[in-house]
């Protein structure tokens, strides 16, 4: 027999789990009939088994014992996701299997048992499976949302978003808000493919899907503004990355190189001019420093750029406009503070670019990339430009 020291932990949690449903289960089945000594001595016996680690056997007698009292089904449920937690995912399969194998499961536990072993599959892998239980599922429950939700997840992780977005839309109407954004991401999902073969108008349509389900998707924008960039429509672009400020005023900083090149091109280096000076009194939290140098440099030339930084050194120091200034160091004259200024420009630029270019606000993942899709909380949207620590903002 194995002593009790050596029992894995899944066991020493199970038991105890395992017998409050089986006393719920007998004081509610008394209530209705006399119940015989035996159903208590298989049940003990089932226990015997687990403490002895022969979990076939155990499960055999569960097995048994379920069709005497379908009420005990829970214990079966108990069971199979403690398997499944441990990484036991063989045992929770047969668990669930022989649960679904019985002609006598009542109507009522069928779905629940469906949803169990297609957790058993996406937690082996086997996504064909657990998606063939899911769809199962819907037939008896059109509107399940844990059917649903699993079966949106599998087709994420296969890149099927046409399948993700008709599942996605049974739950729109009641989720519209958060179902809604993830339906916005798919389409733009599609429309980066369909960029990719170079189908402007199917990306366009794509994006315009997406925006009708998400009307702040900062990336349906995007897609818009630079196809309108690639087809030299600046006007177009320049109305559509100034939606973005709306939308989700961070996302800012990483579109100010268009709005440059679309005003270059429109000829209207005056309006981008006003455009920056307001925005900068709007969106004062913003990192719009570097930004709004280079537009004053390219319209202004280097002396007034190098003005506008040390007014707000001075103003309110940070670590952006310390580097910023010391981007000009090639105008300082002077030896001591040409050399002073080198070896501060190594170290600022050292810490500088230490920060990532983007960070989850959900997770605090960081990247040089930006994902639109979180690689580590699997948020969408939820990854955005990096503004660094209180210190390093205007």
């Amino acid at each position: 027999m194995v002593e009790f020291a050596e029992l894995p932990v899944w066991v020493l949690v199970a038991i105890p789990v395992i017998v409050i449903l089986f006393l719920l289960t007998l004081n509610q089945s008394r209530k209705k009939t006399n119940r015989k000594s035996h159903f208590s001595a298989e049940y003990f016996r089932g226990l015997n088994y687990l403490l002895n680690d022969e979990q076939d056997k155990a499960l055999d007698i569960f097995v048994k014992l379920v069709e005497t009292d379908w009420e005990t089904i829970d214990t079966h449920f108990a069971l199979g996701k403690i398997f499944r937690k441990n990484g036991e995912i063989d045992k929770a399969i047969k668990v669930h299997q022989g649960l679904i194998a019985r002609p006598s499961l009542p109507d009522k536990y069928r779905n629940r048992v469906l949803l169990e072993l297609g957790y058993d599959y996406l937690g082996a892998g086997w996504f064909d499976r657990a998606e063939g239980l899911f769809k199962e599922v819907l037939i008896h429950d059109p509107k399940s949302e844990m059917a649903l939700n699993n079966l949106i997840l599998i087709y994420q992780q296969e890149k099927d978003w046409h399948k993700a977005i008709d599942a996605a839309e049974i739950l729109f109407s009641e989720k519209p808000a958060k179902v809604g954004s993830m339906i916005s991401q798919y389409y733009c999902e599609l429309a980066d493919i369909a960029r990719a073969k170079g189908d402007v108008s199917l990306v366009e349509n794509y994006a315009n899907q997406a925006l009708r389900y998400d009307s702040s998707s900062v990336r349906a924008t995007l897609l818009i503004a630079d196809m309108a960039m690639e087809a030299r429509d600046y006007k177009k672009a320049r109305s559509m990355l100034l939606r973005i400020e709306k939308q989700d005023a961070e996302f800012i900083p990483m579109v100010i190189d268009k709005l440059v090149e679309c005003h270059h091109h429109m000829d209207e280096p005056e309006a981008l001019m006003d455009y920056m000076n307001d925005l900068e009194e709007r969106q004062a939290e913003l990192p719009l420093l570097e930004s709004h140098a280079k537009v004053i440099e390219l319209y202004k030339g280097k002396e007034d750029a190098i003005g506008y930084v040390m007014e707000k050194l001075s103003k309110a120091p940070s670590l952006r406009a310390m580097n910023q200034l010391l981007d000009y160091q090639d105008t300082i004259n002077d030896t001591q503070a040409h050399t002073m200024m080198q070896k501060l420009n190594a170290a600022v630029h050292v810490m500088h670019q230490e920060q990532p270019d983007y960070q989850c606000r959900q997770c605090g993942f960081k990247a040089n990339t930006l994902y639109w899709l979180c690689p580590s909380c699997q948020n969408w949207s939820s990854v955005k430009p990096y503004t660094g620590e209180q210190a390093a903002n205007e």
